[in-house]
């Protein structure tokens, strides 16, 4: 039998026999990280895990025409290839959502939180197994993707949004929605996100205002509509100014910001060659470990791919459990953490 490190009562990291599949451990500056190469986590002990945050399988693998985007992207010719590691019945798949929300019941501390993406087809399946293991679901988080690839653009909307069911297992989560400018983590990812989102929508508003009073007769010509965008912009600029002034409050000590966070957040999804198909930006992630945990919390993340949560967690002085059943997807996200936190790995050897 292996002696797999679980958590125990207190959300440490601790040595216990447990047997499964290969796994490593990294460990950096106190931050821990701890890789599973099996398929549960059955192991981790009940009421240990302060936020799971996780992109389960959606269930939406299927032959597609689209051999151009094969690899890359999830619209790709059925992207879980000869695996299957997205492809069930839909009664099978909603009974894995229910078994997957008992568990995470079962680990979160009460007052700890989840953010689990999910496909929109099963945005209400999930949200009644989260609720009927016991959970709070409180929100759906619209991700929208400008970089979306731009599949059947010219027939129908294109697939630029992805969702996230968030919730607490009880009450007084964890919600950094004030940043003092203690954390600068808070700073970097919270703080930013908002005051763009603020001045995103007053520009958006004022170009498109602008444009729809403007273009009303004549060819298009690019040049105009530019030089319109131009106008619109620099005249909003005051607005602007006042509006993020009107964010923050004065206490005797420190500025705060007294943050509104909206249920639509939007980032580029990762470009490039992925080490996953279906992986997700570390800069999404961030967003949602900064808000949703402190400094030194433990997150779960049982579907972890090639750890983009672990990246993520580790850099915000967050330990991290991670669980990854395939072990292509394990051994790229072990190399991406050795690489990330220039540690040796660490491992324990069968008795």
């Amino acid at each position: 039998m292996k002696k797999k490190p679980t958590s125990n009562s207190r959300g440490n990291l601790t040595e216990a026999p447990v047997g499964s599949d290969h796994f490593e451990i990294h460990q950096s500056k106190g931050d821990e990280w701890i890789a599973y190469n099996t398929d549960n986590f059955r192991f981790l002990q009940d009421g240990t895990i302060d936020l799971v945050l996780t992109d389960p399988p959606f269930n939406i693998a299927r032959d597609t025409n689209f051999h151009t985007y094969e690899g890359n992207t999830i619209n790709s010719y059925r992207f879980d290839r000869d695996k299957g590691w997205d492809s069930y019945s839909r009664s099978d798949f909603v009974a894995l959502l229910n078994n997957w929300a008992s568990e995470f019941h079962r680990v979160l501390r009460k007052g700890g939180s989840f953010a689990v993406f999910c496909a929109d087809e099963y945005i209400s399946y999930l949200y009644h197994a989260l609720e009927d293991a016991g959970l709070s679901p409180r929100r759906t988080v619209t991700w929208r993707k400008p970089n979306a690839v731009p599949v059947n653009r010219s027939v129908m909307m294109m697939s630029s949004c992805e969702f996230i069911v968030m919730g607490v297992k009880g009450r007084n989560a964890v919600f950094n929605a004030d940043v003092d400018g203690s954390d600068i983590n808070l700073r970097k990812h919270v703080e930013s996100l908002l005051v763009a989102d603020k001045v995103g929508s007053i520009v958006e508003s004022a170009v498109r205002t602008e444009l729809q009073s403007e273009l009303l007769h004549g060819s298009i010509n690019p040049q105009i509509v530019a030089e319109i965008v131009q106008r619109a912009i620099t005249a909003v600029q005051p607005e602007l100014s006042r509006r993020v002034k009107k964010m923050y409050r004065s206490n005797d000590v420190k500025e705060v910001l007294e943050g509104c966070v909206p249920n639509l957040v939007t980032f580029n999804s990762k470009g490039g060659n992925r080490l996953h198909p279906t992986e997700k930006p570390v800069s999404l992630l961030s967003y949602l470990v900064a808000l949703l945990s402190e400094p030194g919390s433990l997150v779960l993340d049982p579907f972890s791919g090639s750890g983009s949560t672990a990246e993520a967690a580790i850099g915000l002085g967050r330990r991290v459990v991670t669980i990854e059943s395939d072990t292509d997807f394990f051994n790229k996200g072990v190399e991406r953490m050795r690489d990330f936190t220039g540690q040796s790995q660490l491992s324990f050897e069968s008795e």
